[in-house]
């Protein structure tokens, strides 16, 4: 079901779905393209991953109105050029989320509170990063992982290991807003949102 979204005046749309239903009832949304959607969801064994790839047709028609395809280039980013709009999307346990915008390329990125953040921290937090958060803190450590995989989505062509390259330079959890800095790219600004279940953050 449709959890949140909102709507601004630039035309950009941030929508989150809660996967709850069965792959048929998501499948039962959809008319003029249920046929391809079902292909497409059989090559995945996973009832997670069927889940996934029919909420976020499911944003889309709830977004735009109507049914429409999602490209993948071989990176795996997503593109809708047949709606002449940029989009990211994210995952995380129990739920889908899009981001979508007609003048700007968007990087989003949602994250399932989890205690495993503590066991990767030192690998993706720089030492001067752990100056400016409390890095005993769970939510603000989630918060600055998600904030590296939303720039990583931002820009095309960052290496592998993208938290090298991404130095978070402020974390204001009254203003919902951080800072980062990205190697031989311009700064980005990130807002964020605190969910029962789940970070979010987007530029």
């Amino acid at each position: 079901m449709l959890y949140h979204c909102d709507r601004n005046a630039d035309g950009e749309i941030l929508s989150i779905w809660k996967m709850d239903e069965p792959v048929e009832d998501l499948l039962s949304l959809f008319s003029e393209k249920k046929d391809l959607y079902r292909s497409d969801v059989e090559r995945h064994k996973s009832v997670k991953r069927r889940q996934e790839y029919l909420s976020v047709r499911a944003l889309l028609l709830d977004a735009l109105g109507h049914e429409c395809d999602v490209f993948h280039d071989e990176m795996g980013k997503p593109s809708l050029p047949e709606e002449h709009l940029r989009i990211s999307v994210s995952h995380t346990k129990g739920y889908a989320a899009i981001l979508l915008s007609p003048l700007r390329e968007v990087g989003l990125d949602i994250e399932q509170f989890s205690d495993k953040v503590f066991h990767v921290r030192d690998k993706f937090l720089r030492a001067e990063e752990k100056q400016i958060i409390d890095s005993t803190d769970r939510t603000q450590l989630l918060l600055c992982w998600s904030a590296k995989e939303a720039v990583y989505k931002l820009y095309e062509g960052l290496r592998p290991e993208y938290w090298e390259q991404i130095t978070l330079k402020s974390l204001d959890m009254d203003q919902c807003a951080m800072l980062a800095e990205v190697e031989d790219r311009p700064p980005v600004t990130l807002r964020f949102r605190i969910f029962p279940d789940f970070v979010m953050v987007h530029n």
